[in-house]
């Protein structure tokens, strides 16, 4: 019986998502798409296709989304809390939903959900070594982009042209400024076909994420992947992951889990770890 109910149920979903899948994801892209308040200039061509071309892709991602779904379950929470505490704009979320699907591990010219590079992580004060690597801890990776995003909104004065710097790397984004006369304006200034795509997944990635169920996507919310708690403790003496676990009670796997900063195993006295 519960075979069948479970076949009825992929049954349904298999339908769902293909009566989705013949309409164009372009009714969505409106005059009234704005990020983090700011208006996207949709009646540019250039921003209208680059934005109608990622959000083709991701609509059709259908894996990609449902992971990143169910992964916020688990680290949405962090994400918004810091946003929250900084005074930062709740559309910054879009960026770790669009271009890690909140992989820890993911690592394309970065590491962690944020996929920050190790030269940013460290001016940020974040630990990277052979023993640690705090890009990879939600919590201290999170801080660590709120604190580099602040940073770019007052060098460029507007949320969109922050979240492209960001995207692209801040030196990428000086020289694009100055070839473009100090132009400050994101949707003014050239930037190469690579590197303008990846602002333009996050707007993307904000359309689908905000309304998963006009792609088909109906989320339960009792399937989401369980909240990362938040809570930490710092390591007074040098010890082992295995001894945490331990004094926690948690079995070793477990608590490498919710530590996946804690690269070697040995944990130097002075790091920050998230306890159950």
């Amino acid at each position: 019986m519960r075979k069948i109910s479970w076949l009825l149920t992929a049954l349904l979903l298999s339908l769902a998502l293909s009566a989705t899948a013949g309409a164009d994801p372009s009714r969505h892209l409106t005059k009234s798409l704005n990020f983090c308040g700011e208006p996207v200039q949709l009646d540019r061509n250039d921003v209208y296709q680059a934005v109608d071309q990622n959000l083709v892709l991701l609509s059709e991602a259908q894996s990609r989304v449902w992971l990143s779904l169910k992964r916020a379950g688990r680290f949405l929470p962090v994400v918004e809390n810091e946003l929250r505490r900084a005074g930062l704009p709740n559309d910054l979320k879009y960026i770790p939903y669009s271009i890690t699907s909140f992989a820890p591990e993911y690592n394309s010219g970065g590491r962690g959900i944020w996929r920050l590079r190790e030269t940013d992580a460290r001016a940020l004060g974040l630990r990277v070594d052979k023993d640690v690597d705090q890009r990879l801890d939600p919590v201290a990776s999170t801080a660590a982009a709120v604190k580099r995003l602040s940073g770019l909104k007052n060098s460029y004065g507007s949320w969109t042209t922050a979240m492209a710097a960001y995207m692209i790397g801040d030196e990428a984004m000086q020289k694009a400024v100055s070839e473009a006369g100090g132009e400050r304006d994101y949707y003014k200034i050239y930037l190469p076909d690579g590197q303008d795509n990846l602002p333009s997944m996050v707007l993307a990635g904000k359309i689908v994420f905000s309304n998963p169920a006009a792609f088909g996507y109906h989320v339960d919310s009792s399937r989401l992947w369980p909240a990362f708690s938040g809570k930490q403790a710092t390591v007074e003496q040098a010890t082992t992951a295995r001894a945490l676990a331990a004094k926690y009670g948690k079995d070793y796997k477990s608590f490498r889990d919710i530590n996946p900063h804690l690269i070697s195993g040995t944990v130097p006295a002075g790091v920050t770890i998230n306890v159950p």
